[in-house]
């Protein structure tokens, strides 16, 4: 009998070590699920935010669906990369505010009153475009996205006078990578280099040679944008078809010197009778005048530039036709403005890739809440330590591996226990 129960309780005692290390390992990377109409935000607290006081982030809002009652707000989850932090806000809530979930109180002599710290007021919206650097076309929301401080840019608060630190949205990959692409690149972030801008590293996880960044620029021409690379040789054309011949032409056009090189120009239809001046950064001017007139009455082509793309930045083409006369009639141009609708004048780009033209947007950003002047973004009340709380139901951090491994270790135990008791049974029958 001796035999047999022993050879059950070493059984029971390899399933439980087997059972234990798999459950622990499944539990410690999963979170748990976001609910509709939620967003989801990371933050990378700084090392230098924990203190005797500060063991966590707090998150903070005073608008929208969960706002809250007091400073400093929610307690927030931690995830399984140190100093990691999040919380599933409400897609409604405009404007948030990290922190390190301590109330500083007031009493400026009292050394919790500098333990405490906080970021300015987050939009936690979107970006407009231009509206960040970074992200020079905007970006339409924050969700699953990491915002990192950055503590050499900080702000004074008009309410208690203490610094807040600026920072800024990241696309977020795990592990505690985050960058500028919404997938990881050749080159990301890893953490924060505090007191500086965050330090690029290389993406070892690939096995293909690390490229540049593309630098793509876009460029305007009648309204509608085109994308070109920076060094891309594009072409400008404008093509005009009139009624009847034009007896004579003056026109301009112009452009960003400092973002566009011109390489070439030509005049199709007029090009021996044209007085040309391209001698003035970002101009070209162009003049002609034929008696016995110029044919456009098949749709030709006005003027044609080649550019070259020095920059990045935006930049726009505009041709502006000051004059332009029927032979022996009316004008179809005068002082810059068409007077005859049955000229069709049209311009495009060309670029050496396939044309990216993006038709500007019909639909309304939503229109941006500015929080009022009277928002506590600061402690208001003298409570010392945190007063940080999760609200009833809500963000609560999931279950440990290592509470699910005491589940299974008492599931084990009782199991190894039964088989005791049938052998004993069977030893006194």
């Amino acid at each position: 009998m001796s035999k047999k129960l022993m050879s059950v309780i070493l059984v029971a005692v390899l399933v439980l070590s087997m059972g234990t290390m798999a459950m622990a390992s499944v539990s410690a990377a999963e979170l748990p699920a976001k609910e509709d109409g939620y967003n989801r935000y990371y933050f990378s607290m700084p090392e230098t935010w924990y203190n005797e006081y500060a063991t966590t982030a707090g998150i903070y809002w005073w608008e929208g669906t969960g706002k809250c009652d007091a400073w400093p707000g929610y307690v927030a989850n931690k995830t399984d990369v140190e100093n990691i932090y999040y919380y599933d806000v409400n897609a409604d809530v405009t404007t948030i505010i990290w922190n390190n979930a301590i109330d500083g109180g007031t009493d400026a002599e009292q050394a919790i009153y500098t333990a405490a710290y906080q970021t300015k007021n987050i939009g936690s919206e979107y970006y407009d475009p231009d509206e960040s650097a970074n992200y020079p076309e905007g970006l339409p929301s924050f969700d699953e996205m990491i915002y990192v401080v950055d503590e050499s840019k900080t702000e004074v608060n008009d309410f208690s006078g203490k610094s807040t630190f600026a920072g800024e949205w990241f696309y977020y990959y795990g592990n505690g990578e985050y960058g500028y692409t919404p997938e990881k690149g050749a080159v990301y972030f890893n953490q924060q280099s505090y007191f500086e801008a965050p330090v690029p590293v290389e993406n070892t996880d690939t096995t293909t040679p690390s490229e540049p960044a593309v630098e793509a620029a876009t460029i305007t021409v009648a309204g509608t944008d085109y994308t070109a690379l920076v060094d891309d040789v594009v072409t400008y054309t404008a093509t005009l078809k009139t009624p009847a011949l034009i007896e004579d032409v003056q026109a301009l056009v112009k452009y960003d010197a400092t973002k566009l090189e011109l390489v070439s120009c030509t005049l199709p239809v007029i090009e021996d009778s044209a007085i040309l001046n391209t001698e003035i950064a970002g101009e070209v001017n162009f003049n002609a005048s034929v008696v016995k007139g110029m044919d456009f009455t098949t749709e030709a082509g006005l003027v044609v530039l080649e550019f070259k793309v020095l920059t990045a930045e935006a930049s726009e083409i505009v041709l502006t036709i000051n004059e332009m006369t029927e032979k022996d009639g009316d004008s179809y141009f005068t002082n810059d403005e068409q007077v005859n609708d049955a000229v069709v004048l049209t311009e495009t780009l060309d670029v050496p890739v396939p044309p990216t033209p993006t038709v500007p947007a019909t639909t309304v950003a939503p229109t941006e809440t500015v929080a009022p002047t009277a928002a506590p973004t600061a402690p208001a009340t003298d409570v010392q330590g945190s007063t940080a709380t999760t609200p009833a139901g809500g963000n609560d951090t999931p279950p440990t591996g290592a509470n699910v491994a005491i589940f299974a270790v008492l599931a084990v135990v009782a199991m190894a226990a039964a088989a005791v008791v049938v052998l004993r049974k069977k030893a006194n029958a």
